[in-house]
């Protein structure tokens, strides 16, 4: 497969063209109808099967293969996040609040690479290969949504297994993430709505505050990690906003607060989340408030299937060295990618995108940036995953 490779770096300029145009044009989740528009031009040059899920953003498309086989799926998110770039950068969004600050962008030209690598292959495997260029995974609905549309059964069936990559600004361009078992966090998010009584702040025996109630439960909340987890359990439980009826310098009536749980191992994350209701019961108590807890539980944890682990290492390794393949500790950052993988076997890469010698913004910073010189290997990562499937699975 070495021609794979020096294809994929002749495929650099096309793929940075494509990249720079999505990240000029940042589109919201559910709302990506232009770079839908843009890539199934593309893709149609590539003779694939377009599928019709019925859906207003997103491209699914098929390569058959010249005969029967296995199916694999390739995935790839096209949304960005309401964020501000930084005034410094060259390629800059144009598009107000907007910006590919997670670098979905990047994720879609490796993929599009991907697509044109196995599109002049079609006569040498078996099989079919799907390429999902998926909408809203920042709202983490967007993996949801095409399997609720019926993406297995217009694809002619579930497909043996599913690949995906993210970029990893930590990691250097060059470099391979393989993990076993879980890589990134399952996440339940939660709302809590305290009542109280309103009033005047000259007044507060005649009140009940639900602020007080609500910074008592904020401090209360950090309990649960520290004395309520196994400290070798990953667990991340905070509070992130925090919302009242009242206008300025008076009391409310009501304060409502969201955040959310992180979790690697299931048994934890359930026991966070009743630990939760059990706090905000007790402290809603003892300050006089009624409390409603919702727990809104949005993506399990993304883990790598054990069947696919042998095809990613060496997937890996022959496209950036086994030098290159690293195996650093999960993540508690979440994925949608986690939904495919409650249906189908799963494995899912980080790409280095760090530039060498210098300290990298992290996911959704104004001043995120991918170093795009890894582009060729992410396509060739993914085309590389789905020849290697479709031969020995």
């Amino acid at each position: 497969m070495e021609l794979l490779d020096a294809q994929a770096a002749g495929l650099y300029g096309e793929m940075l063209a494509l990249k720079e145009d999505l990240h000029r044009h940042p589109e919201a989740s559910f709302q990506e109808r232009r770079t839908t528009a843009l890539l199934r031009e593309k893709l149609a040059a590539l003779a694939l099967r377009f599928v019709n899920l019925g859906m207003g953003t997103g491209v699914v498309a098929v390569l058959e293969g010249e005969k029967p086989g296995k199916t694999v799926a390739l995935r790839a998110d096209i949304d960005a996040i309401a964020e501000t770039e930084d005034e410094s950068h060259t390629v800059r969004s144009e598009a107000a609040g907007l910006m590919h600050g997670c670098g979905h962008d990047f994720h879609t030209a490796c993929l599009y690479g991907a697509a044109k690598l196995l599109s002049v292959r079609r006569e040498t495997f078996p099989g079919r290969v799907v390429f999902l260029f998926q909408p809203a995974e920042e709202e983490t609905q967007g993996a949801r949504a095409l399997l609720d549309s019926g993406l297995w059964e217009k694809i002619g069936g579930k497909p043996d297994c599913i690949f995906g990559l993210h970029n990893r600004p930590e990691l250097p361009a060059g470099q391979i993430a393989v993990l076993d078992g879980p890589i990134m966090a399952g996440k339940i998010n939660f709302r809590i709505t305290l009542r109280g009584k309103p009033g005047h702040g000259g007044s507060p025996h005649k009140c009940v505050d639900p602020v007080v109630a609500g910074a008592a439960l904020v401090d209360g909340v950090q309990t649960i990690v520290s004395r309520s987890t196994d400290p070798q359990d990953a667990l991340v439980c905070g509070v992130y906003s925090l919302h009242t009826d009242a206008p300025d310098f008076f009391v409310p009536s009501s304060l409502i607060m969201t955040g959310s749980i992180r979790y690697l191992r299931d048994a934890a994350g359930q026991r966070a989340a009743e630990r939760l209701k059990v706090l905000t019961a007790g402290v809603s108590e003892a300050y006089g408030c009624q409390a409603k807890t919702e727990l809104l539980p949005q993506v399990p944890v993304t883990r790598n299937a054990p069947s696919l682990a042998e095809i990613a290492k060496r997937a890996a390794a022959e496209t950036a060295g086994s030098e290159n393949t690293v195996s650093p500790p999960p993540d508690m950052g979440s994925e949608d990618f986690a939904v495919y993988g409650t249906e189908v076997p799963a494995f899912f890469y980080w790409l280095g995108s760090g530039f060498p010698g210098r300290e990298n913004a992290p996911w959704h910073n104004p001043e995120f940036c991918t170093n795009d010189a890894a582009l060729p290997l992410g396509a060739a990562l993914l085309a590389r995953s789905a020849l290697l499937a479709l031969e020995c699975l």
